[in-house]
């Protein structure tokens, strides 16, 4: 029974993990494993924890989780406030890829408060604290940060540390290249050809034709178009770049045709540059409506071409290319709201599906409950009734036992000695048949005082008056008792020394579980320990090992 009920409890518990479903913990684990692929599930699952209920280290995970979330997903950091708990929790734990991921977003946290200097600063300071190769990483970001702000001065200082960073040569050349948009951006124009001509000439230049080839040459068009006398070279250049990229469709180049037509324009070549205009217009209407800044790049050129070749600068088409810019802006902050929208519609749809998840699973377990309940109280009551007609069977047997006795000692067949000894049994045991034929408990109480009537020194889980009994056994069996403790003093229980008097009185298993209320598996048991405590052998009779050393012991 106590193995249905330990299955019955592990299948309880079971259940209720299974309907509980994910904790935050797990919630959070999810999200960070589906944050790079997927920052929008990520985030709805950021959204169903409890913040207050995770542990230290989850809350930093989790901060840091949901402002990169945002991150990648182009939402502001704005409300992204509990990084600085992060930080310190993850600096404190010498979680050191943490703790850097962690600065690097607070950094871009403050940036979206406006709070540049802050930023830059933060930063800054962790640099000097961290081992070269996190240098490395935390000066792109510092890279990054100054090309958005426009501050090129400060672009190129932090190249510098790159450079002096740098592992290799060809990373050496990577961070040089760097300084390209920052030089030309500032107007030094001759600067970055040069550092391009000695770049192409370095054992470590990218090889002819490759992409990295053919990136750096691109810029050296963009450098020589600053100057008149080098802008037709700056074509040449551009031409050759565009056609090595063989096998590229132009819907594909479009992002190339537009410096080209550039470049066209600064060298003069008016036709030229309205080919390229219209290849634009031909092939790149998905790329410019997907890229805001192209299509006004592209409007751009194509007022300067219309000034080239007529010599007005029209005011309506500045007008116009005004008003795209500010189409442009508004759309983006249209679609932004619209994304936002959608993603928060697309969080309530799936808040609502957990939370009809969370009904059905209550909703079976409740059923569960009540099955196993229900399949429990059945167990109990089929034991009970197992119980309760064990022991009529139980007393049965009993009754049948006592019959066996009365009719054994009115047999004339039976040892005159048995016979006496078990006439004066019956005669202790007096009205017990009476009572026996009814075995309920209060009359097993009724047994028990009956036996004890007059002779209060008997404990009252007893039958037998055994001070009496002990000296009929060894008026009959030739002190059969006392020589039992004198040859083995203290090395039988009392019940034991019971067990072993009428057994040699010739009681079977059943009369002696009766006379001394316990089972016969008990008698057995009991059995095994006196052939144990005498050293003999399961096979072997006790009885007769014991017999003969008593006759032995009463020789002597």
């Amino acid at each position: 029974m106590k193995y249905i009920i330990y299955i019955a409890t592990v299948a309880v518990i079971t259940v209720l993990l299974h309907a509980c479903g994910k904790n935050d913990s797990d919630r959070l684990s999810a999200a960070i494993q589906v944050l790079d692929e997927r920052p929008d599930s990520a985030y709805m699952l950021l959204k169903d924890i409890d913040y207050n209920s995770l542990d230290e280290k989850d809350k930093a995970d989790f901060a840091l989780t949901r402002a990169r979330a945002n991150m990648y997903m182009g939402r502001s950091l704005i409300t992204d406030t509990l990084l600085n708990q992060s930080i310190n929790y993850f600096k404190s734990a010498c979680d050191t890829i943490s703790y850097v991921d962690a600065v690097i977003v607070q950094a871009k946290h403050l940036r979206s408060l406006e709070n540049i200097n802050e930023a830059n600063n933060l930063i800054e300071q962790m640099s000097t604290e961290m081992p070269d190769d996190i240098k490395k990483t935390l000066n792109l970001e510092l890279f990054h940060f100054s090309i958005k702000d426009k501050n090129y001065i400060k672009s190129l200082e932090i190249t510098e540390h790159l450079i002096k960073l740098a592992d290799s040569d060809n990373e050496r050349l990577i961070h040089e290249t760097k300084k390209i948009v920052p030089l030309l951006s500032l107007g030094r124009s001759k600067e970055a050809i040069s550092l391009l001509d000695s770049l192409f000439k370095s054992p470590s230049a990218p090889p002819v034709g490759s992409d990295a080839w053919i990136y750096m040459r691109i810029h050296y068009a963009n450098a020589l178009s600053e100057q008149s006398e080098t802008a037709k070279q700056a074509c040449e250049i551009m031409k050759d770049a565009i056609d090595r990229m063989e096998g590229a469709p132009d819907s594909k180049l479009v992002e190339f045709y537009l410096p080209m037509v550039n470049l066209q324009l600064n060298a003069g070549n008016t036709k030229e540059a309205e080919r390229y205009l219209k290849i634009i217009e031909k092939h790149g209407t998905d790329f410019i409506s997907s890229d805001p800044v192209a299509a006004y790049y592209l409007e751009l050129l194509k007022i300067a071409s219309d000034y080239q070749k007529t010599g007005v600068l029209s005011v309506y088409k500045i007008a116009n290319t005004a008003l795209l810019l500010r189409n442009v802006s508004n759309n983006l902050e249209t679609k932004k709201k619209e994304r936002n929208l959608a993603f928060e519609e697309a969080y309530d749809l799936s808040k609502d599906n957990y939370e009809l998840t969370i009904k059905q699973q209550r909703m079976w377990l409740t059923i569960i409950i009540i099955t196993l309940s229900s399949f429990i109280i059945i167990m109990f009551l089929w034991y009970m009734s197992h119980r309760r007609r064990t022991r009529l069977i139980e007393a049965e047997e009993r009754i049948d036992t006592l019959e066996g006795l009365l009719k054994s000692a009115n047999n004339p067949a039976t040892d005159q000695k048995q016979r006496l000894l078990k006439k004066l049994l019956l005669q202790q045991l007096g009205i017990i048949r009476t009572f026996a034929e009814s075995p309920t408990a209060q009359n097993q109480e009724a047994l028990r005082k009956i036996s004890n009537i007059g002779n209060s020194d008997t404990p009252l889980d007893t039958l037998v008056k055994w001070d009496d009994l002990y000296p009929v056994i060894d008026e009959l069996y030739e002190n059969f008792h006392d020589n039992l403790l004198k040859r083995y003093p203290q090395l039988f229980s009392q019940r034991e020394v019971q067990i072993i008097c009428l057994i040699r009185a010739g009681f079977s298993t059943k009369e002696i579980g009766v006379l001394i209320q316990q089972s016969s598996n008990s008698i057995y048991v009991s059995k095994t320990a006196i052939r144990k405590k005498l050293g003999v052998q399961p096979k072997e009779d006790f009885m007769e090992a014991l017999t003969s050393s008593l006759t032995n012991l009463q020789k002597a």
